[in-house]
């Protein structure tokens, strides 16, 4: 637990360090646009599909230790959910769970190389990628200076979405078909804190780059979790970063949703 006590005030000073400095604040303000979609895609429909044909599809999780369902007490996270229901719906999953507790976007990028990996990624009929709060998070806790952390923002995010979009080649390169569903980040800050409105200006422009990566790609998603988690009502995390089994079934609850929609799933972001 002290651990992410740590972890909690690192994010604290990473976030509260530009409200001093006001050339900062003004680069978290420049928020992008969403970036435009093109194509549609309704993941439930073909996955409905693929499972007339072959019975049970290979779900493969890759990603960081909120992948893995970090904070469940029932020792299940997002992906076991989704399975759950997605059985109710006739379509039977088999879970492989490539999950590591720290693993940044970088690391990510490594473990696709390794033979293992490339045969689950060849096999998977759906795969969920959660990937990125570790490239924030180890760069919050590592600097002495946490105003030094936000001036990095850029350089880390250019980092990111360089790191994601070989993730993503590679992947399909590897797997043309299998739907992608790429989580976005979620601000585990308590709205109660003064600069609670700060920290999301700095997720949102993370996110939306990630969608700008994500949708170069076909039958990607972003599914915007914390949208999902913010609304609901009770606490949702288990300690300072990950959700506890309420959050994960908010998490799920908004996977559902994005693949039964019938909605944009690759744009041109030139």
């Amino acid at each position: 637990m002290k651990k992410w006590l740590w972890i909690a005030l690192g994010l604290s000073l990473f976030v509260a360090g530009i409200k001093a400095y006001p050339t900062i604040s003004m680069l978290m303000a420049n928020t992008p646009p969403e970036p435009v979609n093109l194509s549609q895609v309704n993941v439930m429909a073909e996955l409905q599909e693929e499972a007339q044909k072959k019975g049970s599809l290979d779900y493969l999780i890759l990603g960081d230790s909120v992948a893995m369902g970090q904070g469940s007490e029932k020792k299940q996270g997002y992906p076991a959910l989704v399975a759950k229901r997605l059985k109710k719906e006739h379509i039977p999953l088999l879970l492989h769970n490539e999950g590591v507790s720290g693993r940044t976007s970088q690391q990510m990028l490594q473990a696709l190389d390794t033979p293992a990996m490339q045969k689950k990624i060849r096999n998977a009929e759906l795969i969920s990628l959660t990937i990125g709060g570790n490239d924030l998070l180890k760069v919050a806790l590592n600097e002495k200076n946490p105003v030094q952390a936000i001036t990095a923002f850029g350089d880390i995010q250019k980092n990111y979405q360089r790191n994601l979009k070989e993730t993503l080649s590679k992947v399909r390169l590897l797997n043309p078909d299998a739907p992608i569903l790429l989580t976005s980040l979620y601000n585990p800050i308590s709205p109660a804190e003064p600069y609670y409105d700060l920290s999301n200006t700095l997720l949102d422009k993370w996110n939306i780059g990630m969608k700008e990566v994500a949708y170069q790609f076909p039958s990607t998603l972003v599914i915007d979790v914390d949208e999902k988690l913010q609304a609901g009502q009770g606490s949702w995390l288990a300690d300072a970063i990950h959700p506890n089994d309420r959050g994960y079934q908010r998490i799920a609850d908004g996977i559902l949703e994005g693949m039964r929609e019938a909605r944009p799933a690759a744009a041109s972001t030139q």
